[in-house]
């Protein structure tokens, strides 16, 4: 048994596209955080500071903010380093990571195109208790949090997304391509390949998608912690840009990615059941291809297009949204949507029906084929 699956992983392994595919992922996303750190810079009164040690300046200031957010922080923030602005007669905006929260949460510059000090103002009323007191009074924790709002982007989109187009060509031959060999209808005459052989292969399926999505998550948090380090993963998660508090969300930033890493690993796991049944459906791995990319971009267009329609009826484009949110296109995402706990479950076992039934699918098709 063990060595069936040792050669399909092999098999499965072999591609060179795939593993093309993944080291030009990789690489742009090394790169991209490369310039981020190159161009990354922070102001505190006359002095500017550019690369690493801007990072380095920024994370020394916001830990002695660190900690509840109140209006005292705020204020002393804002004595001390005034807004984060652009400066006009430069062309360079100015301040550091501490000044360009309080202006970016809980001032108009969002509101202005390009800001200068002098425009910027505190909101006022009701903008004021709807969008800059929540903050103060949840116990929000602040911290340092820059890198760890890009890595939630860039991992949750596009980590997430590269890794599925890469597993859909790398695992369309599991079964196609027996059949296009002509060595389905030798392997379906002995015992095993009509049974437990059929299940080695998807077993080394599941094993290659989940273990290139381990290293490739692996890689990824590496190469972010050795240049932003582990301050601010405690902080509160609706300090970065996806997190909140409408929805189900964990309380810190730390909570919030390994939250994204299960719905991702949550959204393989489904798309590799997906892929298989897709795959033994097909005569050619070219086929499987062009069929699972329709299929993982399906619930794209009825939630963008036919569900906002309604041509079903309410309670149905309901029902059929929902479980487009289970599909692997959507399931890693789920953190976007502001679910709430019970709905995400609900998602999560619509899921495991899904991938069940596309395995027992996959399963008897191959199990069956006449040639």
């Amino acid at each position: 048994m063990w060595k069936i699956f040792r050669e399909e992983f092999c098999k499965i392994a072999s591609g060179r596209l795939v593993w093309i595919a993944l080291f030009c992922l990789l690489f742009f996303v090394r790169y991209r955080l490369g310039m981020v750190q190159d161009e990354y810079f922070m102001t505190t009164g006359k002095e500017t500071f550019y690369g690493k040690e801007a990072i380095q300046k920024d994370q020394e200031l916001t830990a002695k903010y660190a900690g509840p957010l109140t209006e005292e922080k705020v204020r002393n923030i804002y004595e001390q380093y005034g807004f984060y602005y652009l400066n006009r007669d430069t062309g360079e905006k100015r301040g550091n990571y501490c000044s360009r929260f309080i202006t970016e949460r809980m001032t108009n510059s969002r509101q202005l195109d390009e800001p200068a000090p002098e425009d910027i103002q505190f909101y006022q009323g009701n903008d004021w208790e709807n969008n800059a007191a929540p903050l103060l009074k949840a116990d929000l924790r602040f911290d340092y949090v820059y890198g760890w709002d890009d890595l939630a982007e860039t991992y949750g989109m596009l980590m997430i997304y590269g890794l599925s187009v890469i597993f859909i060509i790398g695992l369309s031959p599991v079964f196609s391509e027996e059949y296009s060999l002509k060595t389905a209808d030798i392997l379906l005459t002995t015992r095993r390949g009509k049974g437990s052989g059929i299940w080695m292969k998807a077993a080394a399926a599941f094993g290659f998608t989940v273990t290139v999505f381990l290293a490739s998550t692996l890689y990824v948090w590496a190469v972010y912690l050795k240049i932003f380090g582990t301050q601010g993963l405690d902080a509160s998660s609706v300090m970065i840009q996806w997190g909140n508090s409408w929805g189900y969300c964990p309380d810190t930033v730390g909570g919030f990615l390994l939250y994204q890493f299960c719905m991702g690993l949550a959204g393989t796991i489904l798309l590799t059941a997906v892929v298989l049944a897709v795959s033994a459906l097909c005569r050619n791995a070219f086929l499987t291809v062009v069929f699972s990319l329709m299929l993982y971009l399906v619930p794209v267009v009825w939630v963008k297009v036919l569900g906002p329609m309604r041509i079903f009826g309410f309670l149905v484009t309901k029902a059929v949204s929902h479980f487009m949110a289970s599909m692997p296109i959507y399931l890693p995402m789920t953190w976007d949507f502001a679910f709430p706990a019970d709905q995400v479950a609900v998602h999560l076992v619509i899921a495991l029906a899904v991938g069940t039934v596309s395995v027992w699918l996959g399963y008897r098709r191959y199990r069956g084929y006449q040639g």
